[in-house]
């Protein structure tokens, strides 16, 4: 949650076509993203050539496949947080509060200039702490927090919370 993380997203070499070939792979392919925290800026991804070349690894390319995207928090303390937890707390289910998402998405285009939207991001449903296999929506109602109908409704909450804040 509090440190970058250097993720691989896949791997390929070698032969893979129908057959075998017995040869070596002459060449190594890594898809990574890496997942920046607060106060991080895309720019410093840099750093990733530096540490490699350090090492003797210069041989190593580097191709940046897309252009990235900076961080963005809000406090739990802002009105959008408060809003969105009061709607939570009225459906009796523990409500978890994390400091930040251990996660990568483009929050920061809306966040950021010229938008400035205000950002929150929770909701129903039932998963583990990060994107894995027992991350899902149960779509009865016999989940541990309820189903796909209550979910729809803690968004509709969420919603109404949030509208009141413009009207104050």
């Amino acid at each position: 949650m509090f440190s970058p993380t250097l993720n691989i997203d896949g791997l390929w070499s070698g032969y893979t076509g129908p057959g075998s070939k017995t040869l070596l792979p002459h060449r190594m392919t890594v898809k990574m993203d890496i997942r920046l925290v607060p106060e991080m800026q895309v720019e410093k991804t840099s750093l990733v050539r530096e540490h490699l070349d350090k090492h003797g690894f210069s041989e190593i390319k580097i191709r940046r496949l897309e252009e990235g995207y900076g961080w963005t928090r809000m406090s739990v303390n802002s009105p959008y947080s408060k809003a969105m937890l009061k709607a939570l707390g009225e459906f009796k289910v523990e409500v978890e509060v994390w400091p930040t998402i251990a996660g990568s998405t483009p929050f920061s285009m809306f966040a950021a200039p010229p938008l400035k939207l205000p950002f929150i991001v929770g909701g129903m449903g039932h998963g583990g702490p990060a994107h894995s296999p027992n991350e899902y929506l149960v779509i009865s109602e016999r989940g541990p927090t309820g189903g796909l109908m209550t979910m729809e409704k803690s968004f509709a909450a969420i919603l109404d919370h949030v509208s009141t804040i413009r009207k104050q």
